[in-house]
Order: structure tokens, then sequence, then C-alpha cells
């Protein structure tokens, strides 16, 4: 499971990834399923593509990458450049704002047990300017028009709030390049994404992790990278408080896998690596400290008694890569 948390989250996974690899022998690519929402749509897919983790550590430092991975990495080009993005502007939240879709209401109105307010808040917003999705294509142009087998990528549809999760039996039929941008799309920042005849934003707005959508599938292990929380929930920055809250939601979905008989191990950012990731998802200028400190933090979680019994089941795993598109 690997969780939101826009350019820092990606540095965040590639860390915590490659601390796996390095410490355990342990190759992410071999899990059986690989869910990411928003920043952990675009590690999923690399992954499912064939990049390793180590590679994904060297692209966010600029240290040399693999002879095998070389020639994939830099088809994403910009390697050290900034998105040329704009900042997000306080005075596009001034723009109309929509009513209330009646979508929602009915959803509210058949489960108010599950009304969630920031999700619904988010399908009231006004529609983003910037499209995201000619940034994602080149996954689809690496993959091509293949899906990548054990893939999920979780989104939220823009007109009632609910969880799609493209990839996973019975969804809607997504290419790659658009179920990435649709789960990266930020609402009132990125323009939502239209699959079908359907939009879609952010799949972190529904949940920083998703880590509950893998109840039913009965796995040996779920492991949950989440940057978006804080370790124990606590965070001595400005965004504590959502760092807690993100917490506590995983702790939540955490518990409806246990429920199920499915144990997992998560990965938060502890206090070394909350003060280097910062507050601004979004900044590119500190990806090399982010894997270092999520590495050194991941390496040492996982050598814990308790926490080592648990991916016990890894390192016996036998390897089996999936084949590349």
């Amino acid at each position: 499971m690997l969780g939101a948390g826009g350019v820092v989250g990606q540095a965040y996974h590639a860390g915590v990834l490659a601390a796996l690899e390095h410490d355990l022998g342990w190759d992410p690519r071999t899990a059986d399923v690989i869910v990411g929402s928003s920043a952990g749509s675009v590690t999923g897919s690399l992954l499912r593509l064939g990049v390793s983790a180590s590679d994904l550590a060297a692209w966010a430092v600029e240290a040399p990458l693999s002879v095998e991975g070389a020639p994939m990495m830099e088809q994403l080009g910009g390697r050290g450049e900034e998105p040329d993005f704009p900042l997000p502007s306080p005075l596009d939240l001034l723009r109309p704002w929509r009513l209330p879709p009646v979508a929602l209401l009915r959803r509210v109105a058949a489960r108010p047990w599950a009304f969630r307010p920031t999700t619904s808040a988010m399908t009231m917003l006004p529609a983003g300017r910037i499209d995201i999705v000619e940034k994602a294509e080149v996954l689809h142009a690496i993959s091509g028009d293949a899906w990548p087998d054990g893939l999920w990528i979780c989104a939220a549809r823009r007109r009632d709030g609910g969880r799609v999760v493209f990839g996973r039996p019975g969804a809607p039929y997504a290419p790659l390049g658009r179920a990435v941008a649709a789960s990266c799309a930020i609402p009132g920042y990125f323009a939502p994404v239209r699959i079908g005849n359907v939009s879609y934003f952010d799949g972190g707005v529904y949940s920083p992790t998703n880590a509950d959508v893998l109840r039913e599938e009965r796995l040996d292990l779920v492991v949950v990278v989440s940057p978006m929380s804080a370790a124990g929930g606590v965070a001595r920055s400005a965004d504590a408080p959502l760092r807690f809250l993100a917490h506590r939601k995983l702790q939540a979905e955490v518990g409806r896998l246990k429920s199920r008989g499915t144990p997992a191990v998560t990965f938060e950012p502890g206090p070394r690596s909350v003060p280097v990731m910062g507050l601004n998802a979004m900044a590119t200028d500190r990806s090399d400290r982010v894997v270092q400190t999520a590495f050194l933090e991941a390496g040492r979680r996982a050598a814990l008694g308790s926490v080592a019994d648990r991916l016990r089941p890894l390192v016996r795993r036998p390897g089996r890569l999936r084949a590349q598109p």
C-alpha cells in the first residue's frame, strides 16, 4: 500500500522501499498486489513496470541508475528539474463553488454513517485549471495498452466522492496514464480527470492510504507506506493535526485488515523524517534528504523484534517478478 504525499511522498516511498530491498533482500516488485493513491499511484506504476526500489531511490537523489533501470527511467525525463506547475493561489478558491451534487446527497442519505466531510467538500470545490493528464501519459507510453498485472490505483468520483479502484476486478476501464492522473488530481488545483463519462479527482482525498481495499484479499502480509501520517500520530510540526488524523485513519484501516485475519506492517514518517519533509508536499528541493532519512528510519523499524517477525514472510517468500506488459 503506497499512500499519498506529493513529490515529497514519492521520495519517502523510495527511501522505505529501498531499505526493505537492502536490509531484507525483498524486492517490492514481487508483491501480489500493489495499491497506490495519488503519489503512491506513480510509485506503484513504476514498480509494476519493472523499476526497482533502488532505482527509485537513485532517481530521487540523482545518483547513477542500474543498467536495467536507466532506459525506462530516462523516458520519464526531467530528472533534477522542477515541474512547471504554478504555485497554488488562494484566489482560486474565490471562484464559484459547485452546489452539492445530487449524487452526493443521495449517497449520504443512503449511507449516512459513511459520510466523509472532507471528501464531500472536495466535490464542491471549483474545478482546477491545470491539466495533469499530459504529465502522466508517459506511463501509458511505457506500458502500452495493457494494464500492469496486480496494480490497483485509487481515485475518487467527483460527482459523489465515492472511491474507485482502477485495476481491481469489476472496476471501470481506464488507460494507465489517465488512472494515475485521476489519482493525483488535487481538487481545486488540478482539473478533474475524465475517464469515460465520469470525472475523478485525487484518491488521497478519500483516504491518504486506502489500506482497507485489501481486506478481502487474504494476503500473507500488507506493507503500508504512509507519507502523510506520523509514527505514533505524533509530529512536532505545523501540520501535526493533519498527520495525526491521517495516522488515526490508517489505524482504522489496518484494524479492518486485521479483523479479516490479514497482518499489516506500517511505515510512517518519524521524528527525523517529518522535519525534512516539511509542509510543501510538492517541494522538489529535498528529495535526497527525504530518501536518506526514510531509508534509515525504515531500516530501524524493520529490525525491531515484533516488526521483524511480521516481515519474515517477505524474506521467506521466493522472488516472483511479474512480466512487464
